[in-house]
């Protein structure tokens, strides 16, 4: 479905559009009438339906959102080649409803998404895709989907174009893995590209070694630049970024052109060096990948749950540094887009997993746990589970019954104002708190049980002649067991953990 614009169709303009009656209305089917006694147009059918819609205020408002701004319009429409990388933007101040406005664009951006990004990266036009998926905030959860398939699959086609050795003869079908724009523009998405960039940077890095002995070899010079590139890659995925960033550091003197005619590689030096760390990296981050969760009988007993932390690093490292990257870099220079959710809504969607909620009450178990939010403000309930963490948002007085088992983790986020900052930061603007980890032990399914967050307290202690007041959690449960754990000191002692046991 492609995007239809009045202004463009009938005589009105955007002044005109923002003001029009149920006589304006009337006036345009008139003015319908005529073109198609004239023979005039082709989509009457479609224009007509959409006439008849702008009774509804809030399509009023959407469709003047869209004329007002030029590169959506175009982009909805079919009109790539006009869209201006200068002119993209997005004024806040006209969306009163983001969700509203999503489900307005879905239709038209599902068709003409994925055409878009074929056509610019095959073009080279790498800033102008950026600018659009910097604007994703506009896009539905099923179209930001849409964005993430496209990438995988052509970093998929790179890693097989690479193994089937067919670089040696032209470079172009995947020259996009050597520009560092490309990989901004998978950083809208964190973490979304993990597994594709480390097979992807196993085929770039068995080029680099197969041709390392010619440093002017262009498949050599190729593989440096994309190695580089992959340094900018925005994960939370330790390992992979030590990997990646040391590779950038070894491979850059080689990515610019080099004024020798031939030259061969140093023998033991970096490149030795090289080697070494790739190896090491390279078992950490399958083994922090692969490695199994832990049975419950592989926690000892302990009071507070310390003693086992480090199992818990090894395989939560990176859902520990998802949870920590809601805390936004706030800048007073780029203005925030406010966020609407509902119950079972996914916040942090794609790099958390949504919670489906029961499709009638028959079907809610004993096994269910009620979670209800007695905080006054709104909230958000992460839980950690390996390759499957998820997120659900919890609005103030309502509750849910989730699915939550014995060595789950789960962490609650509350607050007011919940905003968007950029792809990978949305946080609540005021009165923001954020729980401790709470370790799941055992649930008692056989008997009532629930958990409740009520709004924090405030504790205040003297240190010295210094006043402390700081925001404790308030959460009651019933029959719900768990180990609390502070989250900075969890996560600061799972890296600890997990480095000193690879």
């Amino acid at each position: 479905m492609k995007y239809i614009s009045f202004i463009d169709q009938l005589d009105i303009d955007i002044e005109a559009l923002s003001h029009i009656d149920s006589n304006g209305i009337i006036k345009l089917q008139k003015q319908l009438k005529a073109k198609a006694m004239l023979g005039d147009a082709n989509n009457l059918g479609e224009v007509a339906n959409l006439i008849e819609k702008l009774k509804n205020e809030t399509i009023r408002q959407h469709h003047i959102f869209v004329e007002k701004h030029i590169w959506l319009k175009q982009l909805i429409s079919g009109d790539y080649k006009s869209i201006k990388q200068s002119e993209i933007a997005v004024d806040t101040s006209l969306i009163n409803n983001l969700d509203d406005l999503k489900y307005f664009l879905a239709p038209f951006l599902k068709e003409n998404l994925k055409v878009f990004l074929s056509e610019s990266l095959s073009k080279g036009k790498y800033v102008l895709m950026l600018k659009v998926l910097i604007e994703n905030h506009l896009f539905s959860e099923e179209n930001n989907q849409l964005v993430i398939n496209f990438f995988k699959a052509r970093l998929n086609y790179a890693a097989v174009y690479l193994r089937e050795n067919r670089l040696k003869d032209k470079e172009y079908p995947i020259s996009f893995i050597t520009n560092k724009v490309f990989i901004n523009c998978l950083n809208e998405y964190p973490d979304c590209f993990n597994d594709e960039i480390q097979e992807l940077n196993s085929e770039v890095i068995d080029v680099y070694n197969s041709k390392r002995r010619n440093i002017d070899n262009k498949e050599f010079r190729f593989a440096a630049k994309a190695m580089v590139a992959f340094s900018i890659l925005d994960t939370s995925n330790i390992f992979l970024e030590e990997t990646l960033n040391s590779n950038a550091s070894i491979a850059r003197e080689y990515s610019y052109p080099s004024r020798s005619s031939r030259k061969t590689g140093s023998g033991y030096g970096a490149w030795s060096v090289f080697v070494i760390i790739m190896i090491v990296l390279r078992i950490i981050f399958w083994v922090a990948r692969d490695s199994n969760r832990p049975t419950i009988s592989s926690y000892p007993s302990s009071s507070n749950g310390i003693s086992w932390m480090s199992d818990l690093g090894k395989n939560n490292i990176i859902e520990l540094n998802n949870i920590l990257s809601v805390y936004p870099r706030i800048s007073k220079d780029k203005p925030t887009v406010p966020l609407y959710h509902k119950l079972y809504d996914n916040p942090y969607h794609p790099k958390f997993h949504k919670f489906y909620p029961p499709k009638s009450e028959e079907d809610i178990s004993k096994f269910d746990t009620y979670v209800t939010n007695k905080t006054d403000k709104d909230l958000i309930m992460f839980m950690l589970y390996k390759n499957n963490d998820k997120s659900i948002y919890i609005p103030k007085g309502e509750q849910a019954p989730l699915q939550i088992s014995a060595r789950d983790t789960i962490v609650f986020y509350s607050g007011n104002d919940f905003v968007n900052f950029s792809k990978s930061s949305r946080f609540f603007k005021s009165d923001a708190h954020m729980s401790n980890l709470l370790i799941i032990d055992s649930i008692q399914f056989t008997k009532e049980h629930f958990i409740d967050i009520f709004p924090e307290n405030t504790k205040v202690t003297l240190e010295g002649t210094e006043v402390i007041t700081q925001k404790v959690d308030s959460i009651y449960s019933k029959n719900v067991f768990y180990k609390k754990i502070g989250l900075l000191a969890a996560r600061n002692k799972a890296f600890m953990d997990a480095i000193r046991s690879n």
